[in-house]
């Protein structure tokens, strides 16, 4: 299976979502080659946001969390201070401590379309669009 196989990347009015689907697990050379397709998305004209869904249970490995890392590091440099991360408890709180770098509001949500408003919304307060630490 391809990398690119592993996830989802795309862009919908101005956000740019990740999908992790089940089973989804990171190598050194998967991470690498989702920050290659990060660098090529995160245009500072047409990305604002950035929402984050993870589905699957597994841990997430170190070159997972390198590339989480960076990619965040990525997007702040091209200006996007908003990320929306939606999964289960655990992951949610995991995803906003490793992509908690300065200039980035991150918030955790329950569901897709939740997060999706706030990110679109930069007004939007998380509290009524019900986020989930």
């Amino acid at each position: 299976m391809e990398p690119s196989e592993r996830w989802l990347l795309r862009v919908e009015d101005n956000v740019l979502v990740v999908e992790f689907p089940h089973g989804t697990g990171l190598s050194p050379a998967d991470g690498e080659a989702l920050l290659d397709r990060w660098r090529n998305a995160t245009d500072p004209d047409v990305i604002d946001a950035v929402v984050i869904v993870v589905r699957t249970s597994r841990p997430c490995s170190d070159a997972g969390r390198r590339a989480l890392r960076e990619s965040a590091q990525i997007a702040v440099a091209r200006g996007v201070d908003r990320f929306a991360v939606v999964g289960q408890r655990s992951k949610r709180r995991y995803l906003r401590r490793t992509i908690d770098v300065e200039g980035v509001d991150t918030e955790a949500f329950n569901d897709d379309a939740a997060a999706m408003e706030w990110a679109r919304s930069p007004s939007a307060t998380a509290s009524s669009l019900g986020p989930s630490s």
